[in-house]
């Protein structure tokens, strides 16, 4: 098997976090940098509506992730409906798929840009599969 450049690793990231209007993206850490930094491959979600369609493929994409050895997380923002993570339409959409629902990890924006930065570093440095799961894929 090859090499992927993510390290094996995907992110949920909510459209906010990625198109941030320059007033909000001061007060949020640079997430997709944070995240490049640890390996981890960025799979967008859509803004806030209602986006049937486009939620369950996004589910298919992360139950293919996830029943293929990569690490998937969900990184959402406080204040933002559902987080921006659509979890009320996506986590059923998982569950019948069969993938286990990503951990998340909520960014504050109230909280200092570097700090929620580190924090999220953190968090994705110390998240992976365990190692009976990435022997049996990533080998």
């Amino acid at each position: 098997m090859s090499q992927d450049a993510r390290g094996w690793r995907i992110a949920l990231v909510p459209d906010t976090l990625i198109n941030a209007t320059a007033a909000a993206s001061a007060a949020l850490p640079d997430v997709l940098e944070v995240l490049a930094v640890n390996g981890y491959g960025v799979l967008q979600l859509p803004p806030p509506g209602e986006h049937r369609l486009l939620l369950a493929v996004i589910a298919d994409q992360v139950a293919e992730y996830a029943h293929h050895g990569y690490a998937v997380v969900a990184i959402g923002v406080r204040g933002e409906e559902g987080d921006g993570l659509h979890w009320r339409r996506l986590a059923p959409l998982l569950r019948h798929r069969g993938a286990t629902l990503p951990p998340r990890h909520i960014i504050r924006p109230e909280v200092d840009a570097a700090t929620e930065a580190q924090r999220l570093a953190v968090f994705l440095s110390s998240y992976d599969l365990p190692p009976e799961e990435q022997r049996r894929w990533r080998i």
